[in-house]
C-alpha cells in the first residue's frame, strides 16, 4: 500500500498553505487599503474610494478561502499552484510591513494613490495568479476575475497618483 485511498484526492498541506496565504495577501491589502479610508484628513470621494479597493481586496480573499474549502471537501477537484511557498510568505511580509508604514506616516490624498499603485505593481498579485491552474471553469473564471481586477487596480491607481480621474 503507498497510503493512498482508492484514488481519493485531498488537497495537499502546502497547497493548503499557499491558498491561505494567498488569501492572507488579500486580506493585508484590504487592511491597508481601509487604513487609507478612515483617514481624517480624506475627502468624502477618496475616503469611498479606497473603501471600495478594500473591499474588492476582500473579495479576492473570499475567492481564495472558497477554493480551499472546495479543494478540502470534493475529491474530483483538482488546482495545481506552481508558486514556491517562501515567495509567498515574503509577500505576505511585504504586506504586513507596508500595513506598518502606511499606519505610521502622514499621507496626503496624492501620496496615498501613489502608494496604492507601488502596492500594485511591486506586489502584482496577478502574476501569482497566473500560476494557478484547475479543472473547474467557475474556479477559472473567478481566477481571471481576479487577474483582471489587480490589472485594473494597478491603472487606476497609477492614473489617481498623475492626477487623472
Amino acid at each position: 500500500m503507498n497510503g493512498h485511498t482508492g484514488g481519493a484526492k485531498v488537497i495537499s498541506d502546502e497547497k493548503d498553505r499557499l491558498l491561505a496565504n494567498l488569501a492572507k495577501i488579500e486580506m493585508g491589502l484590504s487592511k491597508i487599503y481601509e487604513h487609507l479610508a478612515q483617514r481624517k484628513d480624506f475627502r468624502k470621494p477618496v475616503k469611498e474610494f479606497w473603501n471600495t479597493m478594500k473591499n474588492e481586496e476582500i473579495g479576492h480573499a473570499y475567492v481564495f478561502e472558497r477554493i480551499r474549502e472546495r479543494a478540502k471537501t470534493d475529491k474530483s477537484f483538482d488546482i495545481d499552484i506552481n508558486i514556491p511557498l517562501q515567495d509567498l510568505k515574503q509577500f505576505v511580509d511585504k504586506v504586513n510591513a507596508l500595513l506598518k508604514k502606511v499606519k505610521n506616516e502622514t499621507i496626503s490624498e496624492t501620496e496615498a494613490y501613489s502608494f496604492g499603485a507601488i502596492i500594485e505593481a511591486e506586489l502584482d498579485e496577478a502574476s501569482f495568479l497566473r500560476k494557478i491552474a484547475t479543472n473547474d471553469p467557475a474556479i477559472s473564471e473567478s481566477i481571471s476575475e481576479l487577474i483582471h481586477d489587480t490589472k485594473k487596480h494597478n491603472l487606476v491607481l497609477v492614473n489617481y497618483s498623475r492626477g487623472v480621474r
